[in-house]
């Protein structure tokens, strides 16, 4: 099982993203929580590390470029930065490595 907070935190991201209007600050303060998680993510042990962070980058750069895209497709961008959230959220139900002694 995941850390939960760290996992609680991907999934309310992901939340956030489909319920909320895809305004350009709340996009901004969805990446900026991505890039924290990110920053977090190099210590916490994950087993599929490399694909959580693959999926918050792939997440980031959807969100950077729906601020260029008209309200409708914003909508679809912000939708596709969610699901990389939600298979970051996948991965990191994966579990951690053992401690090392």
């Amino acid at each position: 099982m995941a850390n939960p907070t760290f996992s609680e935190s991907i999934r309310l991201i992901a939340r956030g993203l489909r319920d909320d209007a895809p305004t350009h600050v709340r996009l901004n303060g969805a990446a900026a929580r991505i890039d924290h998680l990110g920053r977090r993510l190099h210590g916490l042990g994950c087993v599929r590390d490399r694909e959580i962070a693959g999926c918050f980058v792939a997440a980031i750069a959807e969100l950077d470029a729906s601020h260029a895209l008209a309200e409708d497709a914003r909508a679809q961008s912000v939708l596709r930065a969610a699901g990389q959230m939600d298979a970051a959220f996948a991965h990191a139900a994966e579990g951690f490595l053992p401690p090392t002694p």
